[in-house]
């Protein structure tokens, strides 16, 4: 009777885990990028407030001065930079990619980001970023954790 049991339980583990359904791993590097360029766009139209929409709460953002993690911490930071009303920030992504379980990924791209200096003078810098996405309960996608690594600045 043991034998025809385990047999039992191995075949009905192995059935159930054949109609677990595949992730499609097309789909959620779209959605991730689909993500990401929200993030752009909603930063776009409403700055501070349009960045900090998309971090999860416990989110971070890795800088040079050391990791800010958590929204009001990533809220104080970045004020500073949109306090500055020709701080612009854009970025686009160029891939993304997520793991085996669906529920995490990353997005790489080029962002640009003009402001004026001390001077007044108009600067532009530019740079690439690797942003790690975790996808909610709700099925949208937060950025958990942001890297952005600053182009060398050329002088004419």
């Amino acid at each position: 009777m043991r034998g025809f049991l385990a047999v039992a339980g191995s075949l009905l583990t192995s059935t159930l885990a054949g109609c677990a359904r595949p992730m499609d791993v097309a789909a959620a590097r779209a959605a991730i990028q689909d993500a990401d360029r929200a993030f752009n766009q909603a930063t776009a139209e409403h700055r501070v407030d349009g960045w900090v929409q998309f971090f999860a709460s416990d989110g971070a953002m890795i800088r040079g001065a050391g990791t800010v993690t958590g929204l009001a911490a990533i809220r104080e930071t970045m004020t500073k930079a949109f306090a500055d009303t020709s701080f612009k920030l854009t970025w686009e992504p160029t891939s993304a990619d997520v793991g085996a379980s669906g529920d995490l990924g990353y997005s790489i791209g080029h962002y640009e980001m003009r402001f004026r200096d001390e001077r007044g003078s108009a600067q532009v810098r530019t740079g690439r970023y690797l942003t790690v996405w975790k996808k909610q309960g709700d099925g949208s996608w937060k950025v958990v954790q942001d890297i952005g690594v600053q182009d060398p600045v050329v002088t004419p």
